[in-house]
Parts: structure tokens; sequence; C-alpha cells
């Protein structure tokens, strides 16, 4: 008889996508996302008023209102938003619905200091974007958006970049399985790993290896990095000899 694989619950979704969520937001600070913004969510979109402005796609995921304690989702859409602005809350909603995460499912729940991030982390894993914003509204509330710009293209993976987002991201927030989500990171980001054992990955980068290692209960342990060796430079080929100068009949040049 075969065996299906279980439905991924919040807690699932929240690995896969924590060290890679990690590194999009350490890029979206370097291109100014901490800048001055505003948005036109009738235009769906959100600009960051940095050096070079970034005018980014805006996808409401949701309200956090600590006067309320609750966390209100945006496929709700109670403001009547633009289906496009809402379309990836819904497409987060749908994966709730399916696979029964109530979380995910529910269009208001109870709101922690937590909540917000870890909804955030679901629906990056779900929809496939990685960055987000959270932006002041007023009176305490928070509106949380996924954004998108061709500019949030990761750079090429370092090992110093990877030794970086491994920890950041699995001490952001509760992460059940590191072993886990290190390796849902290296496959997100198109990166060899290899196991040397149970407590031991290698992690490929373009610069070089991080090895990640784990404790006797899958917990992040250490990290070290080795640079691959710098290729050898090609000498440059000995100038040609000197011809000497031939002459024709009667001492002319030819």
């Amino acid at each position: 008889m075969s065996q299906t694989n279980p439905a991924p619950t919040l807690q699932d979704l929240v690995d896969r996508a924590v060290i890679l969520s990690a590194e999009h937001q350490a890029h979206f600070a370097d291109l100014g996302g901490e800048s001055a913004w505003d948005a036109d969510l009738e235009a769906g979109t959100l600009t960051f008023h940095s050096e070079i402005p970034l005018v980014c796609g805006a996808h409401f995921l949701g309200t956090a209102a600590p006067a309320t304690q609750s966390w209100l989702w945006g496929w709700h859409n109670v403001n009547h938003f633009p289906e496009g602005v809402v379309a990836a809350a819904e497409h987060v909603h749908q994966r709730g619905v399916t696979g029964g995460i109530f979380e995910l499912s529910t269009p208001e729940i109870l709101l922690t200091d937590a909540v917000p991030y870890r909804l955030a982390l679901a629906a990056k894993a779900v929809t496939g974007h990685f960055t987000h914003f959270a932006g002041p509204t007023g009176g305490g509330t928070c509106a949380w958006f996924l954004v998108t710009h061709p500019r949030f293209e990761l750079p090429p993976a370092t090992v110093a970049r990877v030794a970086r987002v491994v920890p950041e991201g699995i001490g952001s927030t509760a992460v059940a399985d590191h072993r886990r989500a290190v390796r849902a990171y290296a496959v997100l980001r198109g990166l060899d790993i290899r196991w040397q054992d149970e407590q031991t990955a290698l992690v490929g980068a373009s610069d070089g290896e991080v090895t990640v290692s784990f404790d006797e209960r899958g917990r992040l342990r250490d990290l070290s990095v080795s640079l691959a060796a710098a290729p050898e430079p090609v000498p440059a080929p000995p100038p040609a000899p000197e011809q000497p100068e031939r002459r024709g009949w009667f001492g002319r040049k030819k």
C-alpha cells in the first residue's frame, strides 16, 4: 500500500521559509527597505524612498492590531482592495483550507508577538515571494505585505552570506527542525548540500563551502567556512621573437 506525505502544518511552512526569508530581508534592507514609504493600493504598489526609489508590487497579507489583540487576514478583504492586492493572501487561504491549517484558513485569529511574522513566513513558503514589509498604519496597528521587485533577486550565495543567514533565520522564531530548515534553504537557494552524517551538512556556496553541525537533538550547534582555492593565474605567453628584416633584390625592403 502506497503512503502519501501528510499535509504540511504551519510549523512545517515556517521551517521551510525561515532561512531564505532572513537572506531576502537582509537584501531588502541593503536596497533601502527601511526608508520612508507610501502605499497606493489601488495601483497595487508600495514605494520606498531610498537613494534609488523602489516601486514594489504590494501583496497585502493582513493587519496586526494590538488594540483588539487580533490578526485579520487580507483575504477577508474588509477594505475592498483590488483583487490583485489580495491574490497572494487568497492563495494562502486556499492552502490553509485544503491543508486544514487553522491559522491560514480562519479570517481573524488571536494576536501574539510571534503571530504576524510566522504567518508571513508561511505565506512566503506558499507563494514563493520571500520579501515582506510591515508598515504602521496608526494606533499601533501594522499592515503586513509581501513585496516584489526585480531587484529582489539575490546575488550569488557566498560562504559569508550563508554563514550569516542560517543562524539569523533559525534564531528569528521557533523552528522545530533545524536540519529540515537548512535542507530547505539549500534546495530553495539552489545550493548543493551533502550530509556527512546526521549531524553534519556541507552546503556549497559560490566561493567555498559552509559546514553546518547539529547536536544530538538536531539543533544548530556550529558553523565553519572553507573558501575555495583561487585558481592559479595563467601565465601570459612569451612575446614572439622578432623576425629579421628581409630585403629583396637591389636592397629594397619586402
